[in-house]
């Protein structure tokens, strides 16, 4: 199962260091109550971020998985007004929080909105990742040449052949090897242009390298190409590292916290670097192209075929 946006800003928010956990006596799609553990002082969690950790039930059912930010604390009543992290109108959770659902609060220091950048900016800064598409390209009758999708324009690696259709768990995909990209004027999708025409009305799977697509909602997923555990320590360095930007060099334990992950432990690297080196992003070889002439095969990316 893919991780969410939800999971990931819960995560950097327990390194940083800024979350209590509790479970909740009552609520409402727009309120949590907790008579039990909120005993802070009126507005305390205003700014806040609140996640459901787990519904009551256990059954997996939202709210759980879903975050929200706190927009008004009441001491007298132990309750947190919540609004939608969504601009907009709408309730801050799809369903209502209820007794006996845990829940996780985020210390305002690090806005929901902050940690949500960081996350997008740790992906896109992690490089490119493959990226599958079996929807934009259908073959068609008397037809060689196809648009890409323009994210497919900088770095194509595999084109493959749906040979059975009818069957959405047995496509019996086969690589084509001989395709070659025809390149088109800046902001224009490139031309895909096949070895020969193939039977009508098949998918056309593409495998290309390109940067994650942007996250926005809790329920957005992370693609399973890129570890969680490195997103999480990605983030939270460049967390930190806005929050340093933000309060400047006074902050002792701000600079502890960035030490740890960036200053060298035993063997030379870095908590960060250590990271990295186990979860690296894999990518697919490009298929190789070849010219078959008799029984030797030789490469040939440049290759025309004679006009009949």
């Amino acid at each position: 199962m893919a991780n969410t946006l939800a999971e990931a800003t819960y995560r950097i928010a327990r390194e940083l260091g800024i979350v209590v956990e509790g479970i909740a006596t009552g609520g409402s799609a727009t309120t949590l109550i907790d008579t039990n553990d909120l005993t802070q002082a009126d507005d305390y969690w205003n700014g806040g971020s609140l996640w459901i950790l787990r519904d009551s039930a256990e059954a997996a059912a939202a709210p759980e998985g879903e975050f929200a930010i706190v927009s008004d604390f009441v001491a007298s009543t132990d309750t947190l007004s919540l609004r939608n992290v969504a601009a907009g109108t709408g309730n801050a959770l799809t369903a209502a929080a209820a007794a006996g659902d845990r829940y996780a609060l985020g210390k305002k220091r690090y806005p929901l909105h902050i940690l949500i950048s960081k996350v997008n900016q740790a992906l896109i800064e992690m490089g490119t990742m493959p990226i599958t598409d079996t929807t934009t390209i259908d073959t068609a009758s008397a037809q060689t040449e196809y648009s890409l999708p323009i994210a497919a324009n900088m770095d194509l690696r595999e084109v493959w052949l749906q040979t059975i259709t009818g069957d959405a768990n047995d496509n019996r995909w086969q690589p084509i090897h001989n395709w070659t990209i025809q390149k088109s004027a800046t902001g224009t999708a490139d031309l895909l242009m096949l070895p020969m025409q193939y039977p009508t009305t098949r998918d056309v799977k593409l495998v290309y390298m390109d940067t994650h697509p942007a996250l926005d909602d809790h329920d957005d997923k992370i693609s399973e190409h890129v570890h969680l555990s490195r997103v999480v320590m990605e983030a939270t360095v460049l967390s930190l590292l806005w929050r340093k930007q933000k309060v400047g060099l006074g902050d002792g334990t701000l600079n502890d916290q960035l030490n740890s992950y960036l200053g060298p432990e035993v063997g030379g690297l870095s908590k960060l670097d250590k990271v990295r080196v186990r979860y690296p992003i894999r990518s697919p070889m490009a298929h190789r192209r070849f010219l078959v002439v008799g029984q030797r095969v030789a490469e040939d990316e440049f290759y025309t075929p004679p006009a009949p």
